[in-house]
């Protein structure tokens, strides 16, 4: 279900019930997408609650509902963050409303101003896609400042800019559900757009999203691409029951809030009781903030995450490519050197046969005591140099193919292992899920050589821990999420006796089986290692493959070898295990 009018519609009802009243204590801007409101509003029975409230205008996911999370903060905050607090700390909250059902939110609060007299001033969200925008506009409705500027060079139609009135984004002729009361202009409303029915509800409605729209189709028993004036009287009807009934179970609050997944893959959410998503694993939430939170904070993290590291991306995809296109050159060169004994059997034939051979004889053909199935050899001779003088060019070519072998083969292996490293690096990458975890792997990369400088962080960022999980028996499972976490858990933090595991010859993530913090006496079982093997898999290259080597062995028995690139090592004593990639 998208976060269209209708959600927006429950949204700003609940936020109402929790904040109106309330006055911002704190103001954050984590990232030029987001702002957070910390709320405080005292409770019926004595006291003061906190809440937080996130505003965001994500291009993939603009919204507003209360937030657990606590994001990291810059050091410094934005401009817009602190204009926000000079004009709206400590403002009381006064109302939240949505404009004509649409994505459009209102949030008016009583400040004070610089004379200390109460003034009005107003954030407005517009949820509109890539065109989302947080406004601050005052009594006299002009733009104090907004998230996003657009100026005249970026749109000819709307500018948004300090100084400027507010007004409202240019709109369609769509109604509000919530004013359609009887059949005649529901009829007049639906059947206006020549589309099949599913179509016509979300283009001639505010707050209608595609999977409203074919949610009320569902209860009403129609097919969804039935054109309106094909509907007989009594669909009609059951049709604009259904559509009512929607409509009165919002307004009245009779919601349930529920996220539907398929295995651990959240697919979608419904505040009402869906009849589409019948046989879906449905996971209940007491309050739609909840559910949002949720639903949207994995999306939310990656998306960020996949912006700010698409430098780190490209950096690695072209390295790779380069390496990748080195060792198949250097492949063909070895593959070349490897005729090179025809160079030294034709210059000792030279040899044994000196006395036959003058100078000026551009070929010769001599017995070759080498080979039973070749009696005779045909020798191509430079005609200018002398018979000693062929021979030893043979043999001068013959030695420069065999140090070109030797030094190939050093060659080759520091490029493999150059993929090698930048296949970990990539792994590490797709793990990624803090702003810090990027930031190790910069300074991995600059420390390497492949970046020149490293920009200092203007954030102060917390500590990238690595992943944490649990086996059924209890027994905890870590794995690193990049080189630097890779070293640390290993050699740090894992105790000799605790078991590492790691995807056998693949690039993957250090994973560790914390032995050591069993109590005495007590013993893992094959589960445990199982569970921990199929973690290691499910955080390798291989994790879309079945039947995966995972290598496992006593943390003692893994040494790293001196000069080696950041998470290479070397182990010993090791068993195999072949599983299929799993999470817990």
């Amino acid at each position: 279900m998208a976060f269209d009018g209708i959600t927006i519609f429950a949204v700003c009802r609940e936020l109402g019930e929790a904040l109106q009243g309330g006055r911002i204590d704190k103001i954050y801007q984590p990232d030029d997408h987001e702002i957070i409101l910390q709320m405080r509003r005292a409770k019926d029975g004595g006291g003061s609650e906190t809440k937080r409230l996130l505003l965001t205008t994500l291009a993939n996911s603009p919204r507003l509902h209360l937030t657990e999370r606590r994001p990291e903060n810059p050091l410094q905050p934005p401009m817009f963050c602190m204009l926000l607090r000079k004009h709206l700390s400590g403002a009381r909250l006064l109302s939240i409303d949505q404009y004509h059902a649409d994505r459009i939110v209102e949030l008016t609060f009583e400040a004070l101003d610089e004379l200390g007299d109460p003034v009005k001033k107003r954030l407005i969200l517009e949820i509109m896609g890539k065109h989302s925008n947080l406004f601050l506009v005052d009594e006299s409705d002009t733009i104090l400042d907004a998230l996003h500027h657009v100026g005249v060079t970026m749109s000819s139609v709307r500018q948004v800019l300090p100084g400027l009135p507010y007004a409202l984004p240019v709109h369609s002729d769509k109604w509000d559900p919530f004013e359609i009361r009887d059949l005649g202009l529901f009829r007049t409303v639906v059947s206006a757009p020549q589309e099949p029915l599913y179509k016509a509800l979300y283009l001639s409605m505010n707050g209608f999203s595609p999977f409203l729209a074919r949610e009320i189709l569902a209860r009403a028993g129609i097919d969804e691409n039935t054109l309106y004036p094909h509907l007989a009287p009594e669909a009609e009807a059951r049709l604009f029951t259904a559509f009512t009934d929607l409509l009165e179970d919002v307004t009245a609050g009779r919601l349930t809030y529920t996220i539907y997944r398929e295995g651990a893959r959240m697919v979608e959410f419904s505040i009402v009781s869906s009849v589409l998503m019948q046989g879906a694993e449905a996971e209940r939430y007491d309050t739609l903030s909840a559910l949002l939170d949720v639903f949207y904070q994995q999306k939310d993290t990656s998306q960020k995450i996949r912006q700010k590291a698409q430098d780190l991306s490209k950096l690695i995809s072209n390295n790779l490519d380069r390496a990748r296109r080195k060792a198949r050159l250097q492949e063909k060169q070895l593959a070349d050197t490897q005729g090179r004994e025809v160079y030294r059997v034709q210059g000792e034939l030279i040899t044994a046969n000196i006395y036959q051979l003058k100078k000026g004889m551009k070929s010769c053909r001599l017995p070759n005591f080498y080979e039973e199935d070749q009696p005779l050899m045909d020798i191509r001779l430079d005609e200018n140099l002398t018979p000693a003088q062929n021979a030893q060019k043979l043999f001068d070519r013959y030695n420069k193919l065999k140090r070109t072998e030797a030094a190939l083969q050093v060659q080759l292996k520091q490029t493999y292992e150059e993929i090698e490293y930048l296949e970990s690096i990539e792994s590490a990458l797709a793990l990624s899920d803090q702003e810090r975890d990027l930031e190790n792997l910069r300074q991995e990369l600059h420390e390497t050589g492949y970046i020149r400088r490293v920009k200092k962080t203007q954030r102060n960022l917390a500590a990238s821990k690595p992943l944490e999980f649990t086996t059924s028996e209890g027994v905890k499972v870590w794995i690193g999420k990049n080189n630097i976490q890779n070293e640390q858990l290993t050699f740090r933090t894992a105790q000799p006796n605790d078991l590492w595991l790691h995807v056998k010859d693949v690039p993957g993530s250090h994973t560790i089986l914390f032995l050591s913090g069993l109590s005495e006496g007590t013993d893992y079982t094959d589960k445990s290692l199982l569970e921990a093997a199929q973690l290691a898999a499910a955080h390798s290259k291989a994790a879309a493959g079945s039947q995966v080597p995972v290598d496992y062995t006593l943390r003692r028995y893994v040494k790293k070898p001196s000069g080696a690139r950041p998470g290479y090592v070397i182990y010993t004593h090791q068993k195999t295990l072949y599983v299929t990639p799993a999470s817990l």
